[in-house]
């Protein structure tokens, strides 16, 4: 691979194997203290898939010898912490913590996506990361259908602020 990609591909395993991992910690969170028995069973199938996307990136990190971000203790904590607090809050806070990630998360994918379809680089991450996509907008559509259908207000100003931490978060696991 050509030096100038593997900047750029190093900086894609490690904000993603840390976002994959700060998911896990937040749907962990959630699932521990959530009291509702069909929310525990949605938060173990999306945890698995997030443990799917984590080993992923976690066997690449290995395998190009990429460093992980230094904020992994700070995510293993706040992920948690997060997830136990919305989980107090109640099943709409649990579904708009997962809105507001996963909808950062797509867009997140979309840009590496673009990225490694115009540089014609990564073919089999490439794959990956769009089925990963894919799975993290199943995530945000489930958590919208399940605000929808249980009549719950949009608590706006905490989607907000979630997608904002969440956008710090990933600029800071690129380079850190």
């Amino acid at each position: 691979m050509q030096k100038k990609f593997k900047k750029k591909i190093d900086e894609i395993i490690r904000v993603n194997h840390a976002g994959e991992y700060g998911a896990q910690r937040i749907y962990s969170g959630q699932l521990k203290f959530s009291r509702k028995n069909s929310l525990k069973a949605k938060l173990k199938k999306i945890i698995e898939e997030e443990y799917e996307h984590y080993e992923y990136f976690n066997d690449a990190m290995i395998k190009k010898r990429t460093r992980p971000t230094l904020m992994s203790p700070i995510w293993h904590h706040g992920g948690y912490l997060l997830g136990v607090i919305t989980s107090f809050m109640g099943e709409k806070y649990v579904n708009a913590c997962t809105e507001a990630v996963e909808e950062v998360i797509v867009e997140h994918y979309e840009d590496q996506i673009k990225f490694l379809e115009k540089e014609g680089i990564e073919r089999s991450m490439l794959k990956k990361i769009k089925k990963f996509q894919a799975d993290e907008d199943t995530h945000k559509k489930s958590a919208i259908t399940s605000n929808n259908e249980n009549n719950e207000t949009n608590p706006r100003l905490f989607k907000a602020l979630t997608k904002n931490l969440t956008k710090i978060a990933i600029e800071i696991s690129k380079k850190i």
